[in-house]
């Protein structure tokens, strides 16, 4: 501005012909009235030209004051040209000045996009990985049953699941135990959301999901969710039946094949397909046929089990690789380093699906005392407040003071 109103006033010109014809052009478009210098421009005859201070009272009162909107990047500097103001890179000041606004960060609207990209657990041999979790409150049933422990392995799809009356660390204790150990031997890894000393007295290598981010143990969900989704079908009126139904329930989840590998948990698990209670309503003489020809049968699958769970493991890999290709693309990375100023989303006990309205949806800031992992951040307060919990990346974002 300085260059141009020296010409504008004096003819004061560079003594370099070419930065001499670069400023005759871009005076051009300006002009000096009453002291001032104005610019020609397309939304209004003529934009009076500002410094930086005033440039900044400006902004401030089209976006917060009495008439502001909170209107942001393009939209903001519309406004401001039809108020008839303009200074260089007026765009990019609008950025940096709305980025900075307190409200606007505080009500800005969820990430939608994942911040972390996806890790897909594998599992190269069958019971060496378990998923463990809960699936309740279930309604009330004989003996006060309203919980479900539900153990998943990642290989075959195996599920294990027994009905609690409370959810303590002694009941999945003699669950692993009876469940998990006496029948499939001592697993190298279980990931849940709650930990038990049963894994370290056996060198259990314990890996924990958050209990709001449970994508760690996303196997134990989806087997609570099938579950749940073969009980409602089966259980019609009767809810509170469910326990009975809960071994039919397995029984049925575990003798389906599934689309990936196009095998049953069960024949994963023993190597043959199995036999369903229609197979033995034939008569005695048929029945001792379709022995006699089905044992060599089963004597062969039992030599080929180890070539179907090698496919079948060959299989999930390129399916789960397939599923973190897709994942990936919609990765939007939001990586912090400790001493970072952070908002973090508002996750409420009785409305996990959004704040209620009025509310802001992020709260802070906070900083970053400790990166725990990928996409994993233990986080306090400015007073020195430590949270109780890690917090994920796809629930945080940069704070800008």
């Amino acid at each position: 501005m300085d260059r141009i109103l020296d010409y504008l006033k004096d003819g004061t010109q560079p003594d370099n012909r070419q930065e001499a014809r670069k400023l005759r052009l871009d005076c051009a478009k300006f002009v000096l009235i009453n002291g001032y210098l104005y610019r020609r421009s397309y939304a209004k005859p003529l934009t009076k030209c500002l410094r930086p201070e005033k440039a900044k009272e400006v902004m401030k009162a089209v976006h917060k004051g009495e008439c502001g909107t909170h209107a942001r990047g393009r939209s903001l500097v519309m406004r401001i040209l039809r108020q008839g103001f303009f200074w260089p890179n007026i765009h990019k000041d609008a950025q940096a000045f709305v980025e900075k606004c307190s409200q606007c960060q505080y009500y800005a609207d969820m990430q939608r996009q994942p911040a972390g990209y996806l890790k897909p657990i594998n599992s190269s041999w069958p019971f060496a990985i378990w998923g463990l979790d809960f699936l309740g409150s279930m309604p009330t049933a004989m003996r006060n049953y309203k919980w479900i422990l539900v153990a998943v392995d990642y290989f075959t799809k195996w599920i294990e699941a027994k009905p609690l009356t409370q959810p303590t660390a002694q009941n999945v204790e003699n669950f692993l135990w009876a469940n998990i150990v006496c029948r499939y031997g001592v697993p190298m890894t279980i990931i849940t959301d709650n930990g038990t000393n049963f894994c370290e007295e056996h060198q259990i290598n314990l890996k924990y999901a958050s209990v709001w981010h449970p994508h760690t143990n996303g196997q134990a969900e989806a087997a609570n969710k099938n579950i749940l989704n073969i009980l409602k079908k089966r259980l019609g009126g009767v809810k509170a039946c469910w326990p009975e139904e809960l071994p039919g329930a397995l029984w049925a989840y575990n003798t389906a094949p599934f689309e990936v590998t196009q095998e049953s948990p069960f024949s994963l698990s023993f190597g043959m397909d199995v036999v369903i209670p229609a197979a033995t309503n034939l008569e005695p003489e048929a029945w001792q046929t379709w022995m006699d020809e089905n044992d060599d049968s089963r004597r062969i699958d039992l030599d080929l089990l180890e070539q179907k769970r090698e496919s079948a493991a060959l299989k999930c890999l390129e399916h789960k690789h397939r599923v973190e290709r897709y994942f990936n693309r919609r990765v939007n990375p939001r990586d912090f380093i400790q001493g970072d100023l952070v908002l973090k989303r508002r996750l409420l006990a009785s409305n996990k699906l959004g704040v209620p309205k009025l509310e802001p949806n992020w709260e802070g800031p906070y900083i970053v005392r400790e990166v725990a992992g990928p996409n994993a951040y233990y986080l306090m307060t400015s007073e020195g407040t430590q949270l109780p919990r890690t917090s994920s990346g796809d629930d945080l974002k940069k704070f800008h003071a």
